[in-house]
């Protein structure tokens, strides 16, 4: 019993590496840079939207421009046509110029609104202020032109007032588009600076992901080899435990067995009989104990054994001829090997007893065991001695008995699945197992 008591407190655990032990510093760390490689990659990848839509809002702006250039243009090309020759064809492109200017005017007014560019707008407003003025001017010439006065008409365009308003528009138009066209080129060489850098982000962020994954598989293969370990130190410390309590076991039962040998051969003596017949019975009753300890420790090697012959095996070393001295009754029922051995362990500790402290240690005291199943799922086993010897002090809800062989009963009651209560009635003792019957058990008769 040292030795195993020695043998489960020496069992040795594997310390982790100290990488093991430092998994968290390297986890956050490793967190830590995930987040900080995150946010510049969102920082970048906003930035390079940005870039790129403005570049497409220039872009979208120079294409505004140059068609009100070009309505600029057809406007004047209509009104000098229609001048010169009096066709009123010439003033189809006019009125159309008209109409392309007023959308490119929108056009650029929508634009300044959504980019929210308050110098473009001021720069606009000036624009259209200048090709109000221009097409007022062609206005009047077209409308001279209408009412005979093509002489004034063509005066007004001589005087070069209408050529330097184009001149005006023209250059604003031009300086407009070289601005929008800068600042589209410097948008564009932005976004191509910003997908340089995300590529190589993306690159460590993988990384990054890579060691992450890596450390958190050492991480938990460390876990799972201490695991295992600590799991194995366990198991190694319960089949410790259990040898040590087989071993009080048996020191208990090679107690109880010389005690129950000497009973049989105190009350074979008691028998008016020859010394032959009272060896003889010795003998048998010896005999029969034997076979009785044997059926406790594993129903002989079959699947099931049957609950009544088993019970009287082990009651066969107390019993008399005549069946007064032990009773037993119930129905026929099969129980599996697995429930044999706790099954007879209880038996035998409760014969044993009787015969040291109870019922089988006067002689004319008698045991009844009777067992019922219970709702055709339970089995209550009655154990009740009568004609024993009072307890002193005791009350029939009192256990006078908390050693070994109580705790013995107990835990073998507890491997059932069950529970066992015990009284000490005047003149006997009575104990009532009860454990569940396992659902696969063998059909139940009448015995």
């Amino acid at each position: 019993m040292n030795d195993s008591a020695t043998a489960s407190a020496s069992v040795p655990v594997r310390r982790p590496p100290w990488w093991g032990k430092s998994m968290m510093p390297v986890f956050a760390g490793l967190t830590a840079a995930l987040l900080a490689l995150a946010l510049v990659i969102g920082q970048t990848i906003v930035a390079q939207r940005d870039a790129r839509d403005l570049a497409m809002t220039e872009g979208d702006t120079l294409l505004a421009l140059n068609a009100l250039m070009s309505a600029m243009l057809n406007g004047e090309t209509g009104q000098r046509g229609y001048l010169l020759t009096q066709r009123p064809d010439y003033l189809a492109p006019y009125t159309s110029a008209k109409t392309g200017r007023d959308r490119a005017m929108q056009r650029l007014r929508d634009i300044s609104v959504r980019a929210g560019d308050a110098r473009f707008q001021a720069d606009l407003k000036r624009l259209d202020g200048m090709t109000d003025a221009k097409f007022a001017e062609m206005d009047r010439s077209v409308a001279l032109a209408r009412a005979g006065y093509r002489d004034q008409a063509l005066a007004l365009i001589q005087a070069d007032f209408g050529k330097m308003q184009m001149d005006a528009i023209r250059r604003e138009i031009t300086r407009m588009s070289l601005e929008k066209a800068q600042r589209r080129r410097v948008a564009f060489a932005s976004a191509e600076t910003f997908e340089g850098r995300l590529l190589p982000l993306i690159g460590v962020l993988s990384l990054a992901i890579l060691a992450l994954i890596y450390a958190g598989f050492r991480a938990e293969r460390s876990r799972s080899l201490t695991q295992a370990e600590a799991d194995q130190a366990a198991a190694l410390r319960e089949a410790n435990a259990r040898v040590e309590l087989l071993a009080r076991e048996l020191n208990h039962r090679v107690k109880n067995l010389f005690s129950v040998i000497l009973s049989i051969v105190a009350l074979s003596g008691r028998k008016p009989a020859s010394a032959r017949e009272v060896v003889d019975d010795i003998r048998a009753r010896i005999r029969a104990l034997s076979l009785a300890h044997s059926a406790s420790q594993g129903g002989y090697g079959t699947s099931t054994t049957e609950l009544g012959p088993l019970i009287v095996k082990t009651m066969e070393p107390y019993a008399d001829g005549a069946g007064t001295r032990v009773r037993v009754g119930g129905p026929r029922l099969e129980l599996p090997a697995r429930m044999i051995t706790p099954l007879g362990l209880i038996v035998h500790e409760l014969a044993t007893n009787a015969v040291k402290y109870g019922a089988l240690s006067e002689p004319e005291g008698t045991v009844e065991i009777a067992w019922a199943v219970e709702d055709g799922a339970q089995l209550a086993l009655v154990w009740t001695e009568i004609g024993g010897p009072e307890v002193t002090g005791a009350s029939a809800n009192a256990a006078p008995s908390t050693g070994f062989g109580s705790q013995m009963t107990s835990l073998a009651a507890s491997q059932l699945g069950g529970t066992i209560e015990r009284e000490w009635p005047a003149g006997g003792a009575i104990a009532r197992l009860k454990f569940p019957l396992p659902s696969d058990r063998d059909e139940i008769g009448k015995a």
